[in-house]
């Protein structure tokens, strides 16, 4: 059984910026942009720009257990909204569309994982409209469906998915160790071999 996103949860558009994002050290909020996402699935909140937006403008703040979704590009990766800093708040950037889930039944990490699949992935590219830069409406994400699995089973695939990024990133670790003794053995090597020539 499937369930459409629309029907448990609140989709909205990221913030519309008139031209490119300007740094403000003194800015009212953080706007988290698709290049903040990172290979885990989460936000990099040492990179998101502080910035300043009018003061009147009505703006949705993210929150822990959002998912932001690329809409504008080439890809469309799906973020977790993780660790949100408590000292000023952050919103989202116009080409990310922000679900904010209103049922508990779906756990919001789940619905990142589901919509960064394959199958989800070639469905959402089906569905775009453009040409040269893709773009991927509201109505396409209210309309997806999302399988219905019981809270425990969605929680035991996430916890799959923590324990495959941690893997892979010792993985990195031991492969920089790996390269970095080479290169320490190789140096002196070519050095000698230069003094010989």
């Amino acid at each position: 059984m499937k369930q459409k996103i629309g029907d448990l949860a609140e989709i909205s558009l990221g913030f519309a910026v008139q031209a490119s994002v300007r740094p403000d050290p003194d800015g009212n909020v953080r706007i988290v942009r698709p290049s903040n996402g990172n290979d885990q699935l989460l936000i990099d909140w040492e990179g998101v720009v502080r910035t300043s937006v009018p003061p009147k403008r009505k703006l949705r703040y993210l929150q822990d257990g959002d998912v932001v979704f690329q809409a504008v590009g080439k890809e469309s990766p799906a973020y977790l909204v993780e660790g949100v800093p408590s000292d000023l708040p952050a919103i989202a950037h116009q080409h990310l569309i922000l679900i904010r889930l209103v049922d508990p039944c779906l756990n919001p990490a789940f619905l990142t994982l589901v919509l960064n699949s394959t199958a989800s992935q070639a469905y959402i590219r089906e569905n775009a409209s453009g040409a040269a830069g893709r773009v991927v409406n509201q109505g396409v994400l209210k309309g997806f469906e999302v399988p219905c699995l019981p809270l425990a089973e969605q929680l035991r695939w996430v916890e799959r998915w923590r324990l495959r990024c941690a893997e892979i990133k010792a993985l990195r670790s031991e492969i920089e160790v790996i390269d970095s003794h080479f290169q320490r053995d190789l140096e002196p090597l070519l050095s000698a071999v230069e003094k010989e020539g």
